[in-house]
C-alpha cells in the first residue's frame, strides 16, 4: 500500500488525534516507521501474540487482530473506527450524500468544490465537523455501533501511478446503488463489543447498530457486514480498492501472502471494482488540509495516516517506507530558557526537541509541544506559535489541533507539531493570541540548538504539483513557509528595506545613473493554481513591495499572471525566456528609455523552438523530470560575450558588447539567477551589458567605475526576507570564492570563463576586479 502517510494526514485533518495500529509481521521498514510515529505520541503500536520478526508470512486473522486492538484500547476511549489504509472516512454534507442520475461532469455540489478556480485556500471545510457529528450519533446511550457504507472508487482510467494524493488522482466512483457499496465498516464503543464476526461487523454485548442517519441498521439476513441499502448521509467510507493498473498489480506482487490473487482472480477483482460512473471531488477538497498535516509527519515513499483518538484502525497492508530525512541526531547541547507565563496561558510543555536529542526533518528541526489556555476557545481566539531565529523575521505556525478540557469550551490545550526552519542557532518561541480586541504575544521559551556536525545542511527539494508542475520545497529562505504565509517580516526588517532604497537612490544621484529594482516573483506565487499547498494571504515580498516607493521597484506579478502557463518553466524555478522578455520591456519602459510598445516591437520577430528542459527542479527528482518549453533560437547572446570570470553564483562577472543594439548605452545589472533569462534581450537593448551576480547587493565603487547609464538591481522574491546591502564588496567576494581552489577544480567547475585584454577591462572599469583573480585563472 503506497498511501500510508496520506491516510494518516487525511484523518488528522478531520480531527483524529491518535491511532491504534497493529503490525502483523511487516518486514519492509513499516514497523520502524510506525515506531517513529509512536515516539511522537501519534500511534499506539500493537503486535498481536504469535507475531514475531522471523515470520515468513504476515499473520492475517482479522478477528484475532481486532481482539488485540480492542485489548489495547484505554478505558477512557469512547468510540473506535475500524478501517483499512485504502479506506478514507469522509464527512459529507447533505448535498454530498446525493447520487443524482446525471452523467460524469461537474453537475452536482460535491463535484464543483474548488474545481473552477483551483484556489484551495478558500476551502471552508470544518476540520472538527466529523468529531461533532460522531458525538451526535453516539449521544444516544443505546447506540453501541455505527455502520458506515462504502463508496467504491475506480481507476479513473489511469494505467500508471501519477503524481499527487490518492484523493486527488482518483475522482471517479461507482454509483450509489453499486452492490459492493452495501458493505460497511464499523465505528463502535469498544467496551460493548463481544467479538468481530468479520472485518466489517462487530457482535455487541449490549445496545444496537445504527446507520449514518442514526436509524436502526437493516442488514442482509445471515450476511453481517452488508446492509440492505446504502446510506451516505453524514459520512461514508471512500474505498480506493484498485487505484491505477500499475498500483493494483504492484500491490498484489508486494503483498506475497496466501491472500494474493491469481492473475485471473486479479483481473476479475480489478474489473469488479473499477467503477467510474460518477465524478466526485468531495475528498479532493481536503487536499490542502492533507498536505499541511503531512508537513509534520515522517517522510515516506508512500503515505501513512493515523486516525484520531475516538477511532482505531487495523493496518493490514504491506507498506514501504523511506526515512530519507526523518532521523534522530545527537546535538552537543540543547539549551532552553523558559519565560514566565502570562494569562491566558497556564502551561507550556515541549516534548521535542529534547535535551541533546532532536529529530531532524527535511525542513529543519521537529518541534512538538502543547500550550494550555484558560478562558479562550477557537471560536473567540486564534492561538498560534511564533518562531523567530533571525532579526526581523518570524515564522507563525497554526495549531495542529485544539483539545477542550471543559464542557463550556472556554479552556483547553493547543497542540503544535511543526518543523522549525533552522537546524542550529538561537530560536525564540512565543504564543500569539488573536481576538477581536487585537493581538497578544506571550513569550514562551528560548532555545539554543547546537549544530550536529554529522548532519547535512538543509537541501532544497522539489514539490510535485498539479499536472506535473514542480515547485521549490524548503530551502535556506524557507520558501514553502513563505508561500503558506507563515513567514512574516517585523518592522525592523521593513525598515532595513526602506533604508536600502533610500541609500541606493542617493547613490544613483551621486553617480548620475538611472536605477530600477526588478523583483522576480516566485513561481508558486504566479502559478499557485498548480501548487499542492494553499497560498497565504500575505508573503514577505508583498510586505516589502507595499513599503517600497512605486518608482523604485518593478514587481511584475500581474504581468506574468496574464501570460498564464507561458510565464514559467514546468520543471524550473525561473521564468521562461518569453516571461523574461516581457519583464525586460517593462523595465526599459519604466526607466524611460523607450515606450513599452516600441520595446516589445524590438523582439516581435523572435523565433522559438520547443525543447525538453530538466531545469533546477526536475534535476532534483529521481528519475529526472523533463518538460517541453519554448527556447529562443533566432538569437544567441553568447556570441556577443566578451568577458566572463566564470565564478558560480555570487561574484560572477560577465560583459557583452553589441554594436547593433537599439540603445547606445551601458547597463549594469546587479542581479540574481533570474537575470540569466533576461540576457538575450538586454544584450540587444544596450550596447554594453555588465552583469554582476550579487542578488541586489551593491558595490558602490563598482557602480562608479562602470559608469553605466542604467542600473538594474535584480533579486528574487524568496530572497526578500532580508534586505540587500550597499556595503557589499565584489573584491572580497571574489577572493573568498577563489581562495584555496585548485586549478583542477577551476577547470572542472568554471568552464564558462572567458578572458579579456587589460585595455578592454580598463575601459569597462573592471580591471580592479579582474586583477584579484588568482594567477593563471583563465589558463586551460
Amino acid at each position: 500500500m503506497d498511501a500510508l502517510q496520506e491516510w494518516i494526514a487525511f484523518h488528522l485533518a478531520l480531527g483524529v488525534e491518535h491511532f491504534i495500529i497493529a503490525d502483523i509481521g511487516s518486514s519492509d521498514g513499516s514497523y520502524d516507521y510506525l515506531r517513529e510515529l509512536k515516539r511522537l505520541g501519534l500511534v499506539t503500536l500493537v503486535r498481536p501474540a504469535g507475531v514475531d520478526d522471523t515470520s515468513s508470512e504476515p499473520f492475517s486473522s482479522e478477528p484475532f487482530v481486532y481482539h488485540s486492538l480492542l485489548a489495547a484500547c484505554p478505558a477512557t476511549l469512547d468510540i473506535v473506527a475500524f478501517i483499512d489504509v485504502d479506506e478514507f472516512l469522509l464527512p459529507l454534507d447533505e448535498d454530498d450524500a446525493k447520487d443524482n442520475s446525471a452523467p460524469s461532469g461537474l453537475n452536482r455540489p460535491e463535484e464543483r468544490i474548488e474545481e473552477s478556480t483551483g484556489d484551495w485556500s478558500t476551502n471552508v471545510l470544518q476540520p472538527n465537523g466529523l468529531r461533532s457529528w460522531l458525538g451526535g450519533i453516539f449521544s444516544d446511550p443505546d447506540v453501541s455501533a455505527l455502520a458506515l457504507n462504502s463508496a467504491c472508487f475506480g481507476s479513473s482510467g489511469e494505467r500508471f501511478r501519477g503524481d499527487g494524493l490518492v484523493i486527488e488522482r482518483f475522482t471517479q466512483r461507482s454509483s450509489r446503488t453499486f452492490r459492493y457499496n452495501r458493505f460497511y465498516k464499523s465505528v463502535v464503543r469498544p467496551s460493548r463489543v463481544r467479538h468481530f464476526d468479520n472485518e466489517r461487523h462487530a457482535v455487541l454485548k449490549t445496545g444496537h447498530y445504527v446507520n449514518s442517519r442514526g436509524a436502526p441498521l437493516q442488514m442482509v439476513e445471515e450476511r453481517p457486514g452488508v446492509s440492505r441499502r446504502v446510506c451516505w448521509q453524514g459520512a461514508r467510507i471512500n474505498h480506493y480498492a484498485v487505484k491505477s493498473v500499475e498500483e493494483f498489480v504492484l500491490g498484489q506482487v508486494l503483498q506475497r501472502t496466501s491472500s494474493v490473487l491469481t492473475a485471473t482472480q486479479g483481473d476479475a477483482y480489478f474489473s469488479r471494482f473499477d467503477r467510474n460512473a460518477r465524478e466526485c471531488y468531495a475528498a479532493k477538497a481536503w487536499a490542502s488540509h492533507v498536505y499541511l498535516q503531512a508537513l509534520s509527519l515522517p517522510s515516506t515513499n508512500t503515505f501513512a495516516v493515523a486516525i484520531n483518538a475516538p477511532r482505531q484502525s487495523w493496518w493490514r497492508k504491506t507498506l514501504s517506507a523511506s526515512f530519507s530525512w526523518w532521523k534522530r541526531a545527537r546535538y552537543a547541547f540543547v539549551h532552553s530558557h523558559s519565560e514566565p507565563l502570562k494569562p491566558p496561558i497556564t502551561a507550556w510543555k515541549r516534548t521535542w526537541p529534547q535535551q541533546s536529542r532532536v529529530l531532524l526533518t527535511q525542513r529543519g528541526v521537529l518541534l512538538q509541544a502543547s500550550l494550555s489556555v484558560a478562558g479562550v476557545s477557537p471560536v473567540n481566539c486564534n492561538v498560534q506559535l511564533a518562531c523567530r531565529w533571525q532579526e526581523g523575521v518570524e515564522c507563525v505556525f497554526p495549531a495542529t489541533r485544539f483539545e477542550f478540557t471543559d464542557g463550556e469550551s472556554t479552556s483547553g490545550t493547543v497542540h503544535f507539531r511543526v518543523e522549525l526552519p533552522v537546524r542550529a542557532g538561537n530560536v525564540t518561541l512565543s504564543a500569539v493570541l488573536t481576538t477581536e480586541a487585537g493581538e497578544l504575544r506571550i513569550p514562551l521559551e528560548r532555545l539554543t540548538l547546537m549544530p550536529d556536525t554529522s548532519a547535512q545542511e538543509l537541501q532544497a527539494s522539489a514539490l510535485i504539483g498539479q499536472q506535473g508542475w514542480l515547485f521549490l520545497d524548503q530551502d535556506t529562505n524557507a520558501s514553502l513557509y513563505q508561500h503558506l504565509g507563515y513567514i512574516s517580516l517585523r518592522q525592523k526588517a521593513i525598515d532595513n528595506w526602506l533604508a536600502y532604497a533610500e541609500e541606493l537612490t542617493t547613490l544613483s544621484v551621486q553617480a548620475n545613473v538611472n536605477v530600477l529594482m526588478v523583483v522576480a516573483p516566485s513561481k508558486e506565487k504566479v502559478m499557485h493554481a498548480y501548487h499542492p499547498y494553499p497560498m497565504g494571504a500575505v508573503t514577505p515580498v508583498d510586505q516589502v513591495v507595499e513599503a517600497l516607493p512605486d518608482a523604485f521597484c518593478l514587481y511584475p506579478e500581474a504581468l506574468l499572471k496574464q501570460m498564464g502557463d507561458d510565464a514559467y518553466h514546468v520543471t524550473d524555478t525561473h521564468w521562461t525566456q518569453q516571461g523574461a522578455m516581457r519583464v525586460t520591456c517593462e523595465a526599459v519602459s519604466r526607466l524611460g528609455l523607450a515606450a513599452l510598445e516600441d520595446a516589445e516591437r524590438w523582439f516581435a520577430d523572435d523565433q522559438y523552438k520547443v525543447v525538453q528542459v530538466r531545469g533546477d527542479l526536475g534535476s532534483k527528482l529521481n528519475p529526472v523530470r523533463m518538460a517541453a518549453t519554448p527556447r529562443l533560437n533566432s538569437f544567441d547572446h553568447r556570441e556577443l560575450k566578451c568577458y566572463d570570470n566564470g565564478l558560480p553564483n555570487f561574484g560572477r562577472v560577465i560583459v557583452w558588447e553589441n554594436s547593433d543594439a537599439f540603445l547606445d548605452q551601458c547597463c549594469l545589472v546587479m542581479g540574481a539567477s533570474s537575470s540569466y533569462m533576461m540576457f538575450p534581450f538586454l544584450v540587444r537593448v544596450f550596447r554594453r551589458v555588465v552583469f554582476v551576480h550579487s542578488a541586489g547587493n551593491i558595490d558602490a565603487s563598482l557602480v562608479q567605475a562602470v559608469s553605466a547609464q542604467a542600473v538594474l538591481v535584480q533579486t528574487n522574491a524568496r530572497f526578500m526576507v532580508r534586505a540587500p546591502q550597499l556595503t557589499w564588496s565584489l573584491h572580497d567576494t571574489i577572493l573568498e570564492k577563489t581562495e584555496g581552489v585548485s586549478m583542477e577544480e577551476h577547470t572542472a567547475a568554471f568552464a564558462q570563463r572567458m578572458p579579456a585584454e587589460q585595455a578592454a577591462l580598463a575601459g569597462w572599469g573592471l580591471a580592479k576586479w579582474n586583477d584579484c583573480l588568482p594567477e593563471g585563472w583563465f589558463s586551460a
